[in-house]
């Protein structure tokens, strides 16, 4: 079987932890005191897609716009943002412009909706990703007379993880070392020198990859499953085939495969298992095999591909702003869809309002309580008279 480029790709975005932001990219989300929001996606467009036409959905790094969320692009460094679609006039004006430089590294599509509140926002990025994650929001309100509190909560979620990786992670990793990989948190290189740090990392890379190698495994041999009644002369009958599979997905030959060279190496493990070459026919078609990897791993790449910066605007000053970095009155989030693969992601944030109004009332409640003192006092002293 030949390589899967593909999926070769796909393990390197997770070996080489190829997870940096880019910071041209964004979903904003900004929080109003009566409760209603907005949401306004930032990614950079190929041509095709600044170009479709507004009455079509349209895909962008595998999330889903329909046409109830507003169009617009711009000039990277201008803050103009122009109706979409683009016009090829107006795409061959920046082709001048950017002369001998990719037009898409210039410009930047924006998706924006505004809703009644964050739960209907949430519901709305779970389905723009189509499920791939779900998302739930939450804004509490905390009145205190002289200001309010608003605190925001949002937790983005993989929904059914097995769906993508068939294999539990923590039968390689422990928990901390899994989420210092995908999220760099809890930070295990606290104290470490240079060489003890990459010996920790080698070590966690060495098992990441077994576990890659083990949920390949784990989808290649349950598709043979499927098929089991095709397979001539097998060495062991349907149930002990299944019965066997974890012994075989954790076998040290499939820790050491090797995706970077070939996915034949899927066919001598089973072969060398069984003593048998029962199951070789089946898996000799490589186009069929590296189409079903392929659609297997769409998920799992829509997910590492998503790494936008997660900008908050909430009413009032930032007083906590949980994970995140306060930028002038935005709260910045570094964001990458891999880190969803160990736990949820939360982001949590806090602002305070001040309530102006209520120091007014308070300041003419202390002269009326006072007025009311002295003219008490002066009514007084006219009676004793």
């Amino acid at each position: 079987m030949k390589t899967n480029r593909f999926f070769i790709i796909l393990a390197a975005l997770v070996l080489l932890m190829t997870s940096c932001s880019n910071r041209d990219e964004r979903m904003l989300t900004i929080i109003n005191e009566d409760g209603s929001c907005s949401r306004e996606m930032s990614f950079h467009p190929y041509k095709e897609q600044v170009q479709a036409s507004i009455n079509e959905p349209i895909e962008i790094n595998g999330m889903y716009y329909n046409t109830d969320w507003e169009r617009t692009w711009s000039v990277i460094g201008d803050s103009v943002q122009h109706a979409c679609p683009m016009t090829q006039q107006q795409w061959d004006s920046l082709q001048n412009v950017f002369a001998d430089q990719n037009v898409p590294d210039k410009i930047l599509m924006h998706f924006k909706r505004h809703y009644q509140n964050v739960g209907e926002m949430s519901d709305s990025l779970t389905q723009a990703v189509r499920h791939l994650f779900k998302a739930t929001a939450s804004l509490d309100k905390h009145f205190k007379w002289f200001y309010t509190d608003y605190t925001y909560k949002e937790t983005l979620a993989i929904t059914d993880i097995n769906q993508i990786f068939p294999v539990s992670l923590d039968r390689f990793v422990s928990a901390d070392s899994a989420s210092y990989w995908f999220t760099g948190e809890p930070n295990l290189a606290a104290g470490l020198t240079g060489a003890e740090q990459k010996e920790m990392l080698d070590d966690i890379e060495a098992r990441i990859s077994h576990w890659l190698n083990a949920c390949t495994m784990s989808f290649i041999y349950a598709q043979v499953w499927l098929r089991y009644n095709k397979i001539e002369n097998p060495p062991v009958s349907k149930e002990q085939f299944l019965a066997l599979k974890d012994s075989i997905v954790m076998s040290p030959a499939v820790r050491n495969m090797d995706l970077f060279k070939s996915l034949s190496q899927v066919s001598n493990i089973l072969k060398d298992f069984y003593q048998s070459d029962a199951y070789t026919p089946l898996l000799s078609d490589s186009t069929k095999w590296e189409r079903m990897l392929e659609t297997k791993y769409k998920s799992y790449h829509n997910l590492v591909t998503m790494k936008p910066m997660l900008d908050y605007v909430m009413p009032g000053k930032v007083i906590d702003a949980g994970n995140g970095v306060v930028e002038s009155n935005v709260v910045r989030y570094r964001f990458s869809g891999e880190r969803l693969i160990p736990h949820p992601y939360n982001v949590t944030i806090t602002s305070r309002v001040t309530n102006v109004w209520a120091f007014i009332v308070t300041f003419l409640v202390i002269v009326l309580a006072v007025g009311s003192f002295f003219i008490r006092k002066y009514k007084g002293g006219n009676i004793k008279r």
